[in-house]
């Protein structure tokens, strides 16, 4: 969903900071996907940070102004980035009170899939109780995986060691890592030395969460990786069936420091 799209539904996308070479850049504003892509074929090691601080006290100034209802952020998981604090401070020194603020615990597509639902309900007239709830049980029920093809970015941000990652080039060991909901950080699931074996890890892991074709939807993102995209979906109607899915670019936190060729995997609750 682009940022003038959003506003046609009454939803305000606060895009993430990418400092590349020293120069911060708002992501989808002023860096678009295909920017990030190409830095990231020149080698470079782009950091991730959260909105502008400024910014973000613009935003609340103005909609202070604007004299909302009642105004609600879906953030950012807070173990990930500083979103949700900055979100706080924000409303908080300019005395907002109409609003909640979220901490999803989560990104990307289930974190935009209740937002979609938050808006359609405000439309229908809903009330701010009954959207929180929905949105509660819905960012309880969400898991996340990342597939990088190498480790090579994730040791460019500091992620993991130089040694670990020339070990895994040497020994062609693939890596998945998993987000649960709640948890702390995107931690290392398992390793094996070829793809079918990483997705037969992963889709036992979602059967694990009670992930099926009648409960969930999955979100399947890539950066510069749809041919991996295809062969996952495949495997993934093999164990499921006929699950739904919905496939986006990789979001610019994860492409930053997972690198060209990952993608991620994300299963949450149907509407």
């Amino acid at each position: 969903m682009d940022i003038n799209e959003a506003k046609e539904m009454g939803i305000i996308i606060t895009p993430l900071s990418v400092i590349l070479e020293g120069k911060e850049y708002q992501d989808q504003v002023e860096l678009s996907s295909a920017d990030l892509v190409n830095k990231l074929k020149e080698k470079a090691a782009p950091k991730t940070s959260q909105p502008n601080l400024g910014l973000l006290d613009e935003m609340m100034k103005k909609f202070k102004e604007e004299d909302y209802d009642h105004i609600i952020v879906f953030a950012l998981s807070s173990n990930l980035s500083g979103t949700y604090q900055a979100f706080r401070l924000a409303a908080a020194q300019n005395d907002l009170r109409n609003i909640d603020i979220v901490d999803t615990l989560t990104l990307a597509g289930p974190q935009r899939a209740v937002v979609l639902k938050a808006a359609e309900m405000a439309k229908e007239g809903a009330s701010k109780e009954d959207i929180l709830n929905m949105a509660q049980k819905a960012f309880k029920n969400t898991v996340s995986y990342l597939y990088p093809e190498t480790l090579e970015q994730l040791k460019r941000g500091g992620r993991v060691s130089p040694a670990a990652a020339a070990l895994s080039s040497l020994l062609k060991i693939k890596a998945l890592l998993i987000l649960e909901n709640g948890a702390t950080t995107i931690e290392k699931m398992g390793t094996a030395r070829t793809e079918t074996k990483i997705f037969e890890m992963l889709l036992e892991s979602l059967e694990q969460h009670q992930v099926s074709a009648k409960t969930h939807k999955l979100y399947l993102l890539s950066c510069e990786a749809m041919d991996t995209i295809n062969r996952f979906k495949e495997a993934a109607t093999k164990k499921f069936g006929d699950i739904q899915y919905e496939v986006y670019e990789l979001p610019a936190v994860l492409a930053a420091h997972a690198g060209l060729g990952t993608i991620a995997v994300q299963a949450a609750l149907l509407d």
